[in-house]
């Protein structure tokens, strides 16, 4: 009987992992030693063992940027003594293609060797440090790959690090000082810490979510205990949303320091580096900036947007949906917050607010758009896009469009659906699917879940520059926005926007109230992590 291949999702999936296993076959491969050439000097050493090559020449190139930090960075400058030799030590000829990429005489040597130091002196959220005391690494600054391979290809690295100093890292485990990378991404995707640090664990839907501090004895037991605790709680209410984790552990490495330069945090596939360079003295104040990383879990790094599939290391990847992937981030950060019971609804409202008249005291709203600011990070992305420039913050927009889509959704049907059942329709359709998604996408989704269409409002909130009307939004949980004076804030007592508050209106029906108490989440309270 003849065999008819159905043409499906289920095919083209099969066809594409048939070509990329036959590629993988066929492409070089890299494996690393890290080890430390001289740590006051802060050099570490690389050694690459570049296996199954082919051809005269091999290019191999340094990122000249990091996914999630939108900047171009000369990362290659600070490469130090680069070489390549086959296994009897010989030279082979290498010279520089541009200001990241060399490119190798292989002498056609299927197998040779890379080496070179590394200048790390950079403590910065995309950044390296080594210390005689401790390292740090993003592998994006130090890591080399060859350009066109780098999803199809695993990789081992392997540390030579100073006795008594042990690893944090992402990757997994595949022997003493040994891990594992599924391709050149996987590899980069995941901080490391090396050296003395506090290493504590709690358990979430079965998963195992490692909480570090580096370096040791900047909190004492107590206040990571509370940490800790407080970590569970908020990623078991995203668990809760999402219906389990996609992971299987999860690494927070807080970072801190007097040589940590400024702040910051940057989300990976199954970990985040957060960077501080003085700790607050209750712990809850770093779980905010936890719950945005983690939620990316979902939102960016498994849910991409399709401008940023694949990766391209070498150039800026021009993007529109930066609003969504950090602006929707930034809400639901706030939403579980509220949900796990770190923040009462209060204090989530207040928040809101404070968003809300940010946006409002800036004059660049109404000139450009959601999407054009997402486009354009590149130029400032780093630098505070709404101080010395004038600009939109896509973070600030994006959440405050996102609460908004939230209310009319739930408007719409009821109280039924909500931005929840957005992320979880994208996610399921694109995410699982390995597929990218764009603004249009997006549109539909919503549009989708809320049983009505939402062309007009992406056309004048993401797409257009005019002014949101929030009281419209905010009607549906019986809520309205507010002016604040000066003399009425301080008789609120309570921190403010300096402009604005959101308060209930006069008068709300039963079925706002009810809306309302969905929204905020008081029957629906995540359980703790156990």
């Amino acid at each position: 009987m003849k065999t008819v291949l159905r043409r499906g999702p289920f095919a083209a999936l099969l066809v594409l992992a048939l070509a990329a296993a036959a590629l993988a076959q066929s492409a070089p491969r890299l494996d690393y030693t890290m080890s430390i050439a001289d740590a006051a000097r802060h050099y570490f050493h690389i050694k690459i063992d570049v296996t199954n090559a082919s051809g005269p020449t091999l290019d191999i190139a340094l990122p000249a940027w990091t996914p999630g930090w939108y900047t171009i960075r000369p990362y290659a400058a600070n490469v130090v003594k680069l070489h390549a030799h086959d296994g009897g030590g010989n030279r082979l000829p290498l010279r520089a293609v541009d200001k990241q990429t060399y490119r190798i005489e292989t002498k056609g040597l299927k197998s040779f060797t890379v080496e070179y130091d590394y200048f790390a002196n950079n403590p910065a959220v995309n950044g390296a440090e080594l210390t005689p005391k401790r390292g740090y690494f993003l592998g994006t600054n130090l890591f080399f790959y060859v350009p066109g391979h780098t999803t199809d290809t695993p990789s081992a690295l392997r540390f030579e690090i100073p006795q008594g100093w042990r690893i944090a890292t992402g990757l997994k485990k595949t022997g003493e000082n040994a891990y594992f990378a599924r391709n050149f991404d996987s590899l980069v995707d995941a901080p490391t810490i090396l050296g003395d640090f506090d290493h504590d664990t709690t358990t979430v839907d079965g998963k195992t979510i490692h909480v570090v501090m580096d370096p040791k004895g900047l909190y004492d037991a107590a206040r990571r205990a509370k940490l800790t605790e407080m970590v569970g709680r908020v990623i078991a209410s995203q668990a809760a949303m999402f219906g389990g984790l996609p992971y299987d552990d999860y690494w927070v490495l807080y970072v801190g320091g007097e040589t940590v330069r400024g702040g910051g945090a940057l989300e990976h596939e199954n970990s985040t580096n957060v960077m501080v360079g003085r700790l607050p003295d209750d712990p809850a104040g770093l779980i905010p900036v936890t719950s945005h990383e983690h939620f990316h879990v979902w939102n960016v790094k498994r849910l991409k947007p399709a401008g940023l599939m694949p990766y391209d290391y070498s150039r800026e990847q021009y993007i529109r949906e930066l609003w969504f992937a950090e602006g929707v981030t930034s809400y639901f950060s706030d939403v579980h917050l509220m949900r796990a019971g770190i923040w009462t609804p209060e204090t989530f409202l207040q928040q809101q607010a404070g968003q809300i008249g940010f946006l409002q005291g800036n004059e660049a709203r109404a000139w450009i758009s959601l999407e054009d600011a997402s486009l354009v990070t590149w130029l400032t992305y780093g630098g505070g896009a709404t101080t010395a420039n004038f600009g939109v913050n896509y973070y600030n927009k994006g959440q405050v469009v996102a609460m908004l889509l939230d209310l009319e959704i739930r408007g719409a049907t009821a109280g039924r659906r909500s931005l929840d059942d957005v992320l979880r329709n994208l996610y399921e359709n694109y995410g699982k699917r390995a597929r990218g998604y764009t603004n249009e996408d997006v549109e539909k989704a919503v549009s989708e879940v809320a049983g009505r269409s939402f062309s007009d409002m992406f056309a004048k909130y993401v797409k257009g520059t005019e002014e949101l009307d929030y009281n419209r939004a905010l009607a549906h949980a019986g809520l309205k926005l507010e002016e604040v004076s000066a003399s009425g804030e301080q008789a609120a007592g309570a921190r403010r926007s300096g402009r604005v508050r959101i308060v209930e209106i006069e008068g709300a029906s039963e079925a706002q109230k009810k809306l309302r108490s969905e929204w905020l989440g008081q029957a629906t309270r995540a359980q703790g992590a156990k």
